[in-house]
């Protein structure tokens, strides 16, 4: 699932297709971050605080109009949410991705011509930056 949405984000071409590709990428952070939080572990606080980022960043794009109003690509069911993954694996590739959500949002708000757009954009960057952040540290 981290695969194909770093790829569709990679991919991505035009605002409408960035947006569904962040879109999709913030959903796919938050189903893979709930298995792993785990009280007895060292990333959990971080995981929380991720899982919380995610969800923020996935909200600021539901507001952005040129959003599609369904998914451009849908993402099969056996690519649904890992299973069995390590947490430092889950941080790694949780981290990788959204560096990318954060760099291709950038250049989005900055040549959106909807002012709602660009803070979509502003928002949901700066919590993928926050994501990146939290789980690169490491416990």
């Amino acid at each position: 699932m981290m695969d194909t949405a770093y790829q569709r984000l990679q991919e991505a071409d035009g605002l409408a297709a960035v947006l569904d590709a962040a879109y999709a990428a913030f959903e796919g952070m938050v189903s893979v971050i709930h298995p792993v939080q785990d009280p007895a572990s060292g990333l959990f606080t971080a995981f929380v605080m991720a899982a919380a980022a995610a969800a923020d960043g996935r909200n600021a794009l539901a507001l952005a109009p040129s959003l599609p109003g369904h998914p451009l690509l849908t993402v099969p069911a056996e690519q649904q949410p890992w299973s069995g993954e390590s947490p430092e694996r889950v941080a790694k590739a949780v981290a990788g991705l959204s560096s990318l959500v954060a760099e291709r949002l950038a250049p989005a708000a900055a040549s959106a011509p909807d002012a709602s757009d660009r803070e979509a954009c502003r928002h949901a960057a700066r919590s993928a930056r926050d994501i990146c952040g939290l789980l690169s540290a490491g416990p």
